[in-house]
Formats: C-alpha cells, structure tokens, sequence
C-alpha cells in the first residue's frame, strides 16, 4: 500500500482540526484535549518521516501546540465574520498547515543520516514526558487559569504584551536557556536525570523571569509584590520560556547538525582524496614500469643511477607516508616532492616531455592540499599522446594567489585508463578545507588547473 504523502497528510489532519472545531461547537463540547492530539500525532508523525531524534521531537510536540494554542486564539480574534464557529474553523485550518509546511521544511533540512540515528526506544521517555506535560498545561489553561484562576476577569493578551515588553527579562532568559542547552550537549545525562534537571531549570528561570518583571525591574522599582500579578506573570514566564527552550533547542540542534554533516563529509572526501594518491603510487602499472626502468637501469651496470633512482623512488613514499593524515603541507615540500616525481617521469619519458617552473620564493611557504600538484601531472600523462615528435611540455608557476599548472594538449588516439575522479576530488578538498574552488580552463590546445595557495 503506498504511504501518503506528507502534504496530503497536512491537509487532512488540518481538515480533522476544522471537522473537530465544529463537532464539538454544534455539540457544546470542549475541543482543546482532541486538537491537542491532533496536533501531537501529525508533529510526531512528521518527525518520524524527515528522521529527527525522538528528543527533538518531544521538544517540537511542545513547541508546536504552544504555538498553535496561541496562533489559534489569535486568528480567531483577526476574523469579524458573524459566525464564531467560522472564525475558528479558518483559524484553526491555517495555523494547522501552517506549521505542519513549517516543521516539514525545517525537518527535510536539518535531518540526521539514517546510519546516525539512535532508535526511538532508546529514548522514549523523552516523547512521553513531553505529551504528558503538553496535556497538563492545556488542562492547566482550559480549566484554571482562565475559568477561576489569577486571569479571571484579566486582559490576556495586554498581560502577555507587558511581559513580552520587557526586553532585559526576555534576554536573561535566552542567554540562560542557550548555557544550560550548551551545557547539556556537552555531558552525557541519564533520561531520568535529564528530564528532571530541564523541568526545574524552566520552572526557576520561569520563576525569576516573572519575579524580576513583578517588581518592575529593570524599568521601575516596586517594592510591594502583588501575589495575583506574581501568579499570572509566573504563568506568562512558564509559557514564554518553553517557546524559548523549544526554538533555542531547535537552533542549537541545526547548527550541531550541520556542523556534523560538514565534518563527516570532509572526512569522507579526505579518505577519498588519500586513497586516489594512495592508488596513483601503487598502482600495478606505476610500480611494473619503475621496477622496469631500475631493471635496465642496473643491467646497463650503471650503479649509482640506479642508487639515485631508488632513493627518490623511496623519497616519494616516504613523503606520501609522512604527510598522511594532514590536510595541507607548505607548497617548498610539494615541489620538492613533484621534483624527484618529474626525475623518475624523465627517465620514464627520456623525450618528449619537459617541465618549466617559475615558483616565486614566496609563495613556497604557502600551503597546498598534499599531492595536488602530482596528481595534476599525473593526469597531464594520462591523458596526453608523449613523443619527442610531439613532446608535452608542463609548465608550473604561482602569482600569489594561485598554483597554475599548464600544458599543451596532444590527445592519445585512444582513450586513457582513467577513472576521471582526480580533479572532482581535488576541488572537494579545497571547498572542504577552504571554501575555495579549484579553476579548470581548457581548449583544443591547452588545459589549465589554477588551485589555490592558502
């Protein structure tokens, strides 16, 4: 059976909330505890699809009907036509898909791989003790706090804009909010434990909050404190601070998941990057043709080229070995290290191909991503038809900014043994590391790769 789709699953649950407004308004019952589990099943639902943590989304199950409840209200009071049951229907329609596209799109955006998820049973008390607290407040409001409690008979909405209205308050408890979520990624806290020390830090910045704002600080001074404005703005803290904990939370989460993913990624794209270099160096047909040329080398007795040939046959795994792990090295060690590769290509190639370098002194302390520049000349032997008839000459210089390595093209008249992946991840590494791309110009004479000097 085809899973429906998360839009129309929106709209239907926002036309649940309409159908259940008027139910329970031509029955004269009470709709705040149904589209309050209407509102819980779609945010979970919705979650559940797009991969968020079960915490995060006990913390949207809260967010999302605090918002609603007070969304709702409010449309209701926008719309002048006659009918109330009409008011509430679009109120309760538009705030539904509202924040259903509105939790959608932040769950597409800031979701975690499959592979990093922890199964929701691990946590789980985090979603129950989330719709067992979002249940007690709506019965709170419903039954208390507007039938008989300290709002009766109270403007609402102008005892939310005066605490709303102050401004220091409000910015105490969000720098208090971001510590203690701050603090808390960087321990690892039983649920118990967690659930417990998060209800008392709301409860008590929820306290301060409304005990500052009570007595008129920071604005005015007033020394005797009402218990009924106390209760009320208590009330209003409480309220204010779970919108407050539910968006810094969010933030802080999105920000931790992006973080993630660009750390994996860069990880990923590096082993990649090492083990195409890897793989250039110990290939079958790098290492058969070197072995080759020693061969002849040593059969010609000539000893002491052959002792050199070693050497810098040594001195390129020994750079490849050192340099392992490292994201950028100086570009004197990489020209160093192309210099005794272009040694061994000479011998490989005896005509037909030739090197011009123009390294300004001072760039050679500038940093490069490691074998960059060899897997560039790597690739300009790969793809080009070398003979002293036709010879290939590789020319090397810097401007400061940029490493630009440059040859004329004579293309093979068949197609190298390529896997076409040393230039995409070359520029993933630069992008990773820097943020900077690497530049590709090419003709029907020439090809040029420009990469950054960092």
């Amino acid at each position: 059976m085809k899973r429906i789709g998360t839009g129309w699953l929106i709209h239907g649950f926002a036309a649940l909330h309409v159908a259940t407004v008027v139910v329970c308004a031509l029955l004269g019952w009470p709709d705040s505890v149904i589209l309050t589990l209407l509102t819980m099943v779609l945010t979970v639902l919705i979650c559940q699809r797009r991969g968020l943590t079960v915490e995060f989304t006990a913390v949207f199950v809260v967010l999302v009907n605090i918002l609603g409840y007070v969304l709702g209200r409010l449309g209701a009071e926008l719309f002048n036509f006659p009918s109330v049951i009409l008011n509430r229907s679009l109120a309760t329609f538009l705030t539904t898909e509202a924040l259903g596209w509105a939790l959608n799109l932040f769950a597409r955006t800031y979701h975690l791989p499959s592979r990093n998820r922890r199964p929701w049973k691990e946590n789980l008390g985090w979603l129950i003790f989330a719709v067992v607290a979002v249940f007690a407040l709506r019965v709170f409001i419903e039954l208390f706090l507007f039938r008989k409690g300290p709002f009766q008979g109270v403007d609402v909405v102008a005892a939310f804009r005066s605490f709303l209205s102050n401004s220091l308050v409000l910015l105490l408890m969000l720098i208090g909010t971001l510590l203690f979520i701050r603090s808390g990624h960087n321990r690892h806290y039983s649920l118990d434990v967690a659930t417990i020390g998060t209800t008392l830090f709301i409860g008590l910045i929820s306290v301060l909050g409304a005990l500052l704002h009570t007595v008129g600080l920071p604005f005015h001074w007033t020394p005797a404190l009402d218990p009924a404005l106390l209760s009320r703005n208590i009330v209003i803290a409480l309220l204010v601070e779970m919108t407050l904990f539910g968006f810094t939370y969010m933030v802080e989460y999105a920000v931790n998941i992006r973080r993630e993913l660009g750390t994996q990624r860069e990880r990923r794209h590096l082993a990649e990057y090492r083990y195409l270099a890897l793989k250039n160096q110990v290939n079958p047909h790098f290492l058969f043709n070197s072995l080759n040329i020693l061969d002849s080398i040593v059969q010609d007795g000539e000893q002491e080229e052959a002792s050199r040939y070693i050497h810098k046959l040594a001195g390129i795994y020994r750079y490849m070995l050192q340099h392992d792990g490292e994201k950028l090295v100086r570009l004197g060690e990489e020209d160093t290290f192309v210099t005794m590769y272009f040694d061994l290509l000479r011998i490989r190639f005896p005509e037909g191909l030739s090197v011009d370098k123009d390294i300004r002194p001072e760039d050679l302390s500038r940093m490069v991503v490691p074998c960059s520049l060899q897997l560039l000349v790597e690739n300009v032997t790969k793809h080009n038809a070398i003979s002293a008839a036709a010879p290939v000459v590789i020319r090397v210089r810097t401007d400061g900014a940029f490493l630009t390595l440059e040859n004329n093209r004579i293309p093979r008249t068949s197609p190298p043994v390529s896997t076409g992946l040393g230039l995409p991840y070359i520029r993933k590494q630069y992008l990773d590391i820097s943020g900077k791309d690497i530049l590709v110009e090419e003709n029907d004479d020439t090809f040029r790769v420009r990469i950054p000097l960092l």
